[in-house]
């Protein structure tokens, strides 16, 4: 944890002098809009926002010894968990130009709903959270481990209701019973959070999942083929939120913007130009839902294509990949 509230500070104290030094590089390469200089503010920030959020969440355990698990220990926690994402999405649209739209965010409230969401980008990950900030609703995560070595999400989020998973569940894994356990919290203050997909798209991933359906569910390849911008949903963490939340909507979450710019390089080379990363949300009241699972996994991928159709549709006047 002490790794990043160092360099963070380190990266603060250098600022001015980076600030000269990258604005010349920029300004001498044909980057008027400061790429690299908006490359290391928003890696500073990050860190700034990261190191203050581990400082605050320890004060916060200074001011509630022995009082842990408390109400008002968990909403102290949850008002740092709005802190963080507020703040990274306010240095993310400052200095990488990003910015985060939600069509409709009145379809959040209340909550008891399961968000099975679309993930095109290391961004769109906190498009739920914000979505359930707006709709004043409480998000319980599925996250994937690799997120850990952030001082303040691993700090929050092993405080407010979370699940910490590896991104291939099996059936019968102790965490999918973790996944059932979160799940079961649901109620029209919360709604949980999934991103089916697993990772980003690509053509090859999407040959590979449809390739993996024709072995396990053959009924299913060709649903999965008719896909052009998302990959077919892995079932197992979706199964366990309808096991261990059997009233909950289901809520699904699209969002368009960062097409073809997923991946953390992808990103930074296109920090100078202005995105708007847009999301839309559909609610599918729970009677929707057929409750034997395999009809329920064709279910949400149908729900699926439709949702890729949508983004297809929306996403026609973007840039084509670079």
């Amino acid at each position: 944890m002490i790794i990043v509230p160092l360099l963070a500070i380190v990266m603060a104290a250098l600022t001015p002098a980076a600030v000269i030094v990258l604005g010349s590089i920029d300004l001498i390469t044909g980057h008027p809009h400061g790429r690299r200089v908006r490359v290391w503010l928003i890696i500073t920030c990050v860190l700034l926002n990261e190191a203050i959020g581990a400082v605050v969440g320890l004060l916060i355990s200074v001011r509630f010894l022995g009082r842990s698990g408390s109400q008002k220990w968990l909403k102290a926690n949850y008002r740092l968990e709005r802190w963080w994402c507020r703040s990274h999405l306010g240095a993310i649209k400052r200095f990488a130009n990003i910015r985060m739209e939600f069509d409709n965010p009145e379809v959040l409230a209340p909550g008891n709903a399961i968000i099975v969401a679309r993930h095109a980008s290391h961004v769109d990950a906190l498009g739920p959270l914000h979505a359930c900030d707006i709709a004043g609703v409480q998000a319980l995560y599925t996250l994937k481990q690799e997120l850990q070595w952030l001082p303040a999400m691993d700090l929050i989020a092993n405080r407010t209701p979370n699940v910490w998973i590896d991104r291939t569940p099996q059936a019968g894994s102790p965490m999918l019973g973790k996944i059932e356990k979160l799940a079961a919290g649901i109620d029209e203050t919360s709604a949980g959070v999934i991103f089916p997909e697993g990772t980003f798209f690509t053509p090859a991933r999407l040959e590979k999942a449809a390739a993996r359906l024709a072995k396990t569910r053959p009924d299913l390849e060709q649903k999965a083929r008719q896909l052009k911008k998302i990959l077919p949903p892995r079932p197992a963490g979706f199964l366990a939120f309808l096991r261990g939340s059997p009233d909950a909507d289901i809520m699904l979450i699209a969002n368009i913007g960062l097409e073809h710019g997923g991946g953390v390089s992808e990103l930074l080379a296109k920090i100078d130009l202005p995105t708007t990363l847009r999301m839309h949300a559909w609610r599918c009241p729970r009677s929707e839902v057929p409750r034997d699972s395999d009809d329920a996994v064709t279910w949400l991928l149908d729900r699926w294509i439709e949702m890729d159709q949508w983004i297809v549709d929306h996403s026609a006047d973007l840039d084509p990949a670079p």
